[in-house]
């Protein structure tokens, strides 16, 4: 009696694996395995951003957030990718073109220059907002430093890449222009003594003067110049940029970008920027 109670019990047990192989192998061939284990279905897609710029580009305890991450959920949703399948990776201003060329990245989605100092090979979009570059400068040396004259003499700190020190030499040909790989390094070296300036885009200044805290940076608000915010892709990818600019326009037209501003400036206290084409 008790062998016939194993047996069973033996019994009961493989029929139960067998339910759930069966359960499994179905689920798998839906798809629903690898959404369940937090997986990506389908193709994937790499999107360069900055993840170190407060309300722009930033990452911070696993959170993606700015408004460049949202443009870039926007574009890549609309392209046909689903949120889990947007890979962001961080990219440097300078290290742009080589990210792209190489496949890290399918498309960055970030300030890059668009007057003419763009890097070869590298193919820029309708743009979706519009800053201006600035002077980020210590709390207390902002009398010293209101106008580009103000700089000569003056070390001032830009990031590799970004296209601001090309501006800096033409509005400030007496600044002392010392580039470094990130605009972080830049706001450490203002910190300490080693700059008396950092030169950027005005939002991702703002954002950097938020993060510092308590108030021992501030802006200067003398504008040195333009800078517009575009998808960039690789030189060639024509089709690609039609379909991005007509994602963009949408993106425009239902108010995406308009609260992506607002949200902006409410993170950081960013007053400025405008999206091309609204009139703000």
């Amino acid at each position: 009696m008790a062998h016939r109670w194993r047996r069973q019990r033996r019994l009961r047990r493989m029929a139960c694996a067998m339910l759930v192989l069966a359960m499994t192998s179905s689920a798998a061939g839906c798809g629903v395995v690898a959404g369940a284990s937090g997986e990506p279905d389908g193709p994937t897609i790499s999107i360069g951003v900055a993840l170190d710029e407060p309300g722009v580009g930033w990452l911070h305890d696993g959170e993606y957030s700015g408004f460049d991450i949202t443009v870039a959920r926007y574009v890549a949703q609309a392209l046909g990718y689903a949120r889990k399948q947007v890979n962001f990776t961080q990219i440097r201003p300078g290290d742009a073109p080589a990210a792209l060329h190489s496949g890290e990245a399918q498309m960055l989605v970030t300030s890059m220059p668009m007057d003419g100092t763009q890097p070869s090979g590298v193919q820029s979009t309708k743009p979706y907002l519009l800053t201006q570059q600035d002077l980020l400068v210590r709390t207390g040396d902002k009398p010293a430093i209101i106008a580009p004259s103000d700089l000569n003499g003056k070390i001032v700190c830009s990031a590799q890449g970004g296209g601001a020190a090309a501006r800096l030499r033409q509005q400030a040909p007496g600044a002392v222009i010392r580039e470094r790989q990130s605009y972080q390094q830049c706001v450490t070296a203002l910190l300490v003594g080693e700059a008396d300036a950092v030169s950027a885009d005005d939002a991702v200044l703002s954002g950097l003067a938020f993060s510092t805290g308590k108030g021992y940076l501030r802006l200067v608000g003398q504008p040195l110049g333009e800078v517009l915010h575009s998808v960039q892709v690789r030189a060639g990818e024509d089709e690609l940029v039609k379909k991005i600019d007509v994602v963009l326009d949408t993106m425009r037209e239902d108010g995406g970008l308009a609260h992506a501003l607002d949200a902006m400036q409410d993170a950081t206290g960013y007053r400025g920027g405008s999206v091309p084409g609204m009139g703000r």
